[in-house]
């Protein structure tokens, strides 16, 4: 199964297994657990591109001479380089804890 697959059935439930997966039958909603965890998610993207935007326009403003303030520049910069390490750590910590997941043996 790969990371796709594991994700749609985290969000949508298992496919044609005849159970809910906690969803409720009557509304075929997914829970509120589910839903803010994928909100979650996506506001810490779009979060973590706007730092990254930030940051390339300051340094443009810089190249350019719009901007003459080098420190909050290169603490715009810190900010988004530091953001997006803590990113990819996330991301590989997930992939490890689904390997080991993967790996266990029933």
């Amino acid at each position: 199964m790969n990371v796709d697959a594991l994700f749609s059935n985290l969000v949508n439930g298992p496919a044609q297994t005849g159970l809910t997966g906690g969803m409720n039958p009557q509304t075929d909603e997914v829970p509120n657990s589910l839903s803010s965890f994928s909100g979650m998610l996506e506001n810490a993207m779009s979060s973590l591109n706007d730092q990254q935007v930030a940051a390339d326009q300051g340094v443009q403003g810089l190249i350019t001479g719009d901007t003459d303030n080098l420190h909050n520049v290169m603490i715009q910069t810190s900010e988004a380089q530091l953001s997006l390490e803590m990113a990819l750590q996330l991301r590989n910590k997930g992939l490890e804890a689904y390997n080991e997941i993967k790996n266990m043996q029933f």
